[in-house]
């Protein structure tokens, strides 16, 4: 470990944020068009507003054998990485606490430290014992949908536990970058989505999937959840416009340094065309569109637990749809 970093000015590995130092010295033009691009979402005003009745969406993610307060609501979604170890035992543990939950809806979907949902990583003493985790109760979704009627109204809800490959085999549900499973594989009517992996450079750390988010572009559901990125937790509009597109162009862009980027460079485009688009937004929302008329989504990163600490936060991200 270097000095900068046991300081704490430069980040340690790639789970972890990239700090004010990391950014200025990898690119100060994209740290600064980010945090734009962030303010101009800000200004835009939430991307969409409840239909009636509303439906209240509690979302968790990453909680890893521990149990966090849930707030009230209708439909409760836990995105993945119930557990540590991913055996029958923890597993069920975690699951018994989501039954208790008084929501009447309760949808789970495994992530890749739930092993024993795929039967590939599954653990030796739990492919000995035969043993089953008891899923009554709640809704468990392996790329499959479901379609829920709350108080009169239909909601279409997609999982999908897969992730690309990033550790051993004991990790459930990895798959190579050139074996992505997302070619139109979410259906077009899904409301709400649910994955483990974030798509690639929304509250993902740059780590998120490509594959996934141009899925999303096709579908654009309403509202998507994911985890798996501890450091991403949050939430963001998702609006699936040119000025996106303009933003996630500038952030795939290779870091090439400070000094690179005092000289003219393709960069220096995607900064502009961000800043345009961005401005434009802002003014055809307020002095055009008005209250109420977004049309967008939003991306949700609900792990609860705090980075690469052990410690879980219990702050449930809460959606009306």
């Amino acid at each position: 470990m270097g000095l900068l970093q046991w300081l704490g000015l430069r980040r340690r590995n790639q789970w972890q944020p990239l700090t004010l130092l990391d950014s200025l010295l990898l690119s100060p033009l994209t740290y600064l068009t980010s945090l734009f691009y962030h303010v101009v979402l800000l200004l835009r005003g939430h991307p969409f507003h409840p239909a009636h009745p509303k439906i209240r969406v509690v979302a968790i993610s990453d909680t890893h054998d521990q149990i966090v307060h849930i707030p009230q609501g209708d439909i409760l979604v836990h995105a993945g990485d119930l557990t540590n170890e991913g055996t029958v035992r923890d597993i069920q543990k975690q699951i018994d606490w989501l039954k208790r939950q008084p929501h009447a809806v309760k949808i789970v979907i495994a992530g890749n430290h739930d092993s024993w949902f795929d039967p590939k990583s599954r653990r030796d003493e739990d492919v000995k014992s035969g043993a089953q985790v008891d899923l009554d109760g709640v809704v468990y979704l392996e790329s499959q949908m479901t379609v829920q009627e709350i108080r009169g109204r239909k909601v279409h809800i997609f999982g999908v536990p897969d992730i690309p490959n990033i550790g051993p085999p004991e990790f459930a549900f990895q798959y190579q970058p050139d074996e992505h499973p997302w070619l139109s594989k979410i259906p077009p009517e899904t409301d709400i989505l649910i994955t483990h992996s974030p798509p690639k450079h929304h509250h993902d750390l740059a780590l998120g999937d490509p594959h996934l988010l141009r899925e999303l572009y096709r579908v654009r559901p309403r509202l998507h959840i994911f985890g798996h990125v501890h450091f991403g937790y949050g939430s963001s509009p998702a609006y699936y416009d040119d000025l996106q597109t303009a933003y996630e162009r500038l952030m795939a862009r290779p870091k090439r340094g400070w000094l690179r980027e005092c000289f003219p460079c393709a960069l220096w485009w995607d900064v502009a065309t961000v800043l345009y688009l961005g401005l434009e937004s802002v003014a055809w929302k307020w002095l055009m569109g008005g209250p109420g008329s977004n049309r967008g989504g939003l991306m949700v990163n609900a792990a609860q637990m705090h980075g690469n600490t052990g410690k879980v936060r219990s702050r449930a991200v809460v959606v009306d749809i």
